[in-house]
């Protein structure tokens, strides 16, 4: 492996970030799993704040679409496994799910982590 230089860092490559404070916080109540998808929901939230016209309701609040197919596909788990993990964040009022009904996907609201 060799050391990259500033001129090799590339720029377009997106990162999760993960505050501090969110471990001091939550450390005790949520696994790894669930934080990651915290990261994940707020990462889509940056998309969504993008194409505020699109994802926000009528009241301006910003929402993400993340279907439990995605978190099956992305944890590897299944429907339950990733319903858990939606439910453990409802739980500790990091996000809301609203369902739309008629086969739509759930709205979520990603709510901050501070707040809590």
């Amino acid at each position: 492996m060799l050391n990259m230089t500033i001129d090799e860092i590339k720029d377009d490559v997106r990162f999760f970030k993960i505050p501090i404070l969110f471990f001091k916080l939550y450390v005790d109540c949520l696994s790894i799993e669930e934080i990651f998808l915290y990261c994940l929901l707020r990462d889509r939230l940056e998309l969504s704040k993008k194409n505020k016209a699109q994802f926000s309701d009528k009241h301006g609040n910003l929402y993400v679409i993340f279907t439990i197919k995605e978190v099956c596909n992305i944890f590897n788990c299944g429907h339950d496994k990733a319903t858990k993990l939606f439910r453990d964040l409802e739980k500790y009022g990091l996000i809301l799910r609203c369902n739309q009904g008629k086969g739509k996907s759930s709205i979520i609201y990603v709510h901050d982590y501070y707040y809590w």
